[in-house]
């Protein structure tokens, strides 16, 4: 009993003696994302998922008022080209989407498959992505996917601004402060609040991977030129790879509001108003040749 004792207290000494050495350490200091435009010359596997299972859609057209749930689904596998920071080359692996308004039952999945196979170039100007087709017209089915793909782009660009970059250790938490843009007829995305922790650093063989926890509230004036508000609120962890500042797993979840206004067959009047709760799911991994 009296060695069984003596070992017991042996190793209670030794996790006291490294606890107070932890204690005694310095947090450790971490660059999260001053090099980000390394990555140019890159190529990037990107997939992503949006949905919205149960949205509500209403529309009010004089006294008449109709409502609907809504379910959408946007799903897209992209291998991207990075050229430079605001230029890409991309390669159409999948692009599905679905936005269906029903009462009662909801239907059967019904996608629509568009630019499969095709390669687009993607460009940042004035502050928005622009996306189009590398050789030829777009049909009109494909324009509006195209506008998908850059609006998307742009939203998800809040995410990496959250973050910021600058030296950060693990359990700090800030606030980023993005100056508004007075262009409201230009879309731009205007932050209300982005909040910013930094939840663990975790070495693997690759490099460091520190894991952030954001909280966010935006919301953008006449978005892709449409007489419309949209404000979106959010929480979401992401996944950094700190060697090359690639963003490799992220997973959010909020609430989607818009108002827009728009003019029936005889010019009337109609107002519509969305609250989509979504969820979203991201990956990204440097594509091997």
């Amino acid at each position: 009993m009296k060695i069984m004792r003596k070992f017991a207290m042996l190793i209670w000494l030794t996790v006291a003696t490294e606890r107070l050495q932890a204690a005694d350490r310095p947090v450790e200091m971490v660059d999260v994302g001053s090099h980000a435009s390394t990555r140019s010359g890159v190529t990037l596997r990107e997939k992503r998922e949006v949905r919205v299972e149960a949205g509500s859609t209403r529309q009010e057209t004089g006294a008449d008022i109709v409502t609907a749930t809504t379910r959408f689904v946007q799903r897209v596998n992209l291998v991207r080209r990075l050229l430079n920071s605001d230029s890409e080359e991309l390669q159409v692996r999948e692009l599905v989407k679905e936005c269906v308004n029903f009462n009662g039952q909801a239907p059967a999945p019904n996608e629509t498959v568009a630019l499969l196979g095709k390669t687009l170039r993607a460009r940042k100007k004035g502050g928005h992505w622009d996306y189009n087709l590398h050789q030829g017209r777009p049909t009109p089915e494909e324009v509006q996917f195209l506008a998908d793909l850059a609006f998307a782009a742009d939203l998800l660009e809040i995410l990496s601004l959250s973050i910021g970059t600058g030296m950060h250790k693990t359990g700090e938490n800030w606030k980023i402060e993005i100056p508004s843009s007075g262009g409201k007829d230009h879309g731009l995305i205007v932050p209300d609040s982005l909040e910013t922790t930094f939840v663990s650093l975790e070495v693997k063989p690759d490099g460091p991977y520190a894991t952030f926890a954001i909280e966010g509230k935006f919301h953008l004036e006449r978005p892709m030129r449409l007489n419309a508000r949209m404000e979106i609120t959010f929480t979401a962890t992401m996944v950094r790879r700190l060697s090359d500042m690639l963003d490799v797993e992220t997973k959010a979840s909020g609430k989607f509001l818009a108002s827009a206004q728009a003019a029936g067959p005889n010019r009337e009047k109609i107002l519509l108003n969305y609250d989509y709760p979504f969820t979203l799911a991201r990956t990204q991994a440097v594509e091997r040749k």
